[in-house]
C-alpha cells in the first residue's frame, strides 16, 4: 500500500484559507507501519472534514531552557464572519509571523494561561502585528519587567482585558458556531510575586472549546492540584475529545485521576523536543489513546472540527511517527 506523505499546509491570501482548507483533502490510504520508529496510522489521520466548522492549529515553537511554549491557534468559519483566537503564543515570535503570513490582523480573543515567559514571550509581536479585541488572563503577580510590559500593551491596546476569576464563557459567532468556557485558575499563589518563576503553573486557567459534539480542553501548565480542583470543580467542563497535554508533556500534569476526568480519544503534546515530553508521561497517554501527537515528532498538528462535532487531524510531518520523550530526559 502507498505510504501518505506529511500533509503541509499552503499559504493562501486569505486567513480563512490558510487555516480551513491548507489542510484539506480526502482521507488517505492508510499505510502499514513500516519500521521500528512508525506505529500504525492513528484512527484521527484516516478521517476528513470537508467543510469545518472549527479549525484548531497546535504550533510547533521552541524554547530550548523550558517547556518548549503553547501557541494554540483557533479559527471559527461558522461564524458571522472570521473569528480568530489565540491561545498562549510561545516564546518567540512563531506565531505571530503564522498569523501574519495567514493574512490575520484581529484576533477576537488572546489568551494567557500563566505567567510563563514560553507562554507569553511572543505576545509583544502578537500585539505589534495585529488588534486584540479581548484578552484574558488568570491575573497573576509576578514582577518580571517581559511579564509587566505584556500586560501594560494589553491595557493600553486590547478592546477589553478579563483577568478571569469565574467561568466565562464567549461565543464565537452565530449559533451553530464554536463557543468557549474560560475556567478560573487555582488562587492558592496566584498574589505571591514569584519573580523566579517557581509556583506559576498552578495557577494556570483552563479553556474548554466546544462545537457539536467534540470538546478541546486545554489546561497551561497545570499540575496535581490544578487539575483536581478543574476535575473536581468543573467535571463537566473537563470531559472533552481532545486533550492539550498539561504542561509539554511532563509526568507532574498527567495523573490517573485527570484522564478518568477527561476521558480524550486524542492527545497533542506541544514540547520542545529537549527537556519535554516525559516518557512516562506519553506511556500513560499512550495507555489511552492510539491518537497521540507530539509537535516535536509531528510538527504542527491541525484538527479540523464539523458543525457535528466529527473530527480529523492532519500532521506537518508523517502522523505515524511515534512520540519520543525530550532527549535530555531519555
Amino acid at each position: 500500500m502507498r505510504v501518505v506523505p506529511p500533509v503541509r499546509c499552503s499559504v493562501y491570501s486569505a486567513g480563512l484559507a490558510l487555516l480551513l482548507v491548507g489542510c484539506g483533502g480526502g482521507a488517505p490510504t492508510a499505510p502499514h507501519a513500516e519500521g521500528p520508529d512508525l506505529r500504525d496510522p492513528p484512527p484521527s489521520t484516516l478521517r476528513s472534514v470537508a467543510v469545518p466548522a472549527l479549525t484548531l492549529r497546535v504550533l510547533r515553537v521552541d524554547a530550548p531552557t523550558g517547556g518548549g511554549g503553547d501557541a494554540v491557534v483557533m479559527a471559527d468559519s461558522a461564524a458571522g464572519g472570521p473569528w480568530y483566537a489565540l491561545i498562549d503564543a510561545g516564546g518567540d515570535d512563531v506565531a505571530a509571523r503564522y498569523l501574519d503570513d495567514a493574512g490575520i490582523d484581529t484576533l477576537d480573543l488572546l489568551v494567557l494561561t500563566h505567567a510563563h515567559s514560553d507562554h507569553f514571550g511572543g505576545m509583544q509581536d502578537v500585539f505589534d502585528r495585529m488588534h486584540v479585541r479581548r484578552f484574558v488572563y488568570n491575573g497573576q503577580a509576578r514582577a518580571l519587567a517581559s511579564y509587566q510590559r505584556v500586560l501594560e500593551r494589553a491595557r493600553m491596546e486590547a478592546d477589553t482585558v478579563i483577568v478571569l476569576s469565574a467561568p466565562h464563557e464567549i461565543s464565537f459567532g452565530t449559533a451553530d458556531g464554536a463557543h468557549a468556557v474560560l475556567l478560573p485558575p487555582l488562587d492558592t499563589w496566584l498574589t505571591e510575586n514569584t519573580d523566579d518563576g517557581s509556583l506559576l503553573n498552578e495557577g494556570s486557567l483552563g479553556l474548554r472549546v466546544q462545537v457539536g459534539s467534540f470538546a478541546y480542553l486545554g489546561t497551561g501548565d497545570a499540575e496535581i492540584q490544578a487539575n483536581r480542583r478543574f476535575a473536581d470543580s468543573y467535571p463537566d467542563w473537563v470531559d472533552a475529545d481532545a486533550l492539550k497535554a498539561g504542561h509539554h508533556g511532563s509526568t507532574d500534569a498527567v495523573q490517573s485521576f485527570w484522564l478518568d476526568a477527561v476521558s480524550p480519544e486524542l492527545v497533542v503534546v506541544s514540547a520542545n523536543g529537549t527537556t519535554h515530553p516525559h516518557g512516562a508521561a506519553l506511556d500513560m497517554y499512550r495507555a489511552r489513546t492510539p491518537d497521540l501527537f507530539c509537535t516535536p515528532d509531528h510538527g504542527i498538528v491541525t484538527v479540523r472540527v464539523s458543525a457535528a462535532g466529527d473530527y480529523a487531524v492532519r500532521t506537518e510531518r508523517d502522523p505515524r511517527a511515534r512520540c519520543t520523550p525530550g532527549t535530555l530526559v531519555r
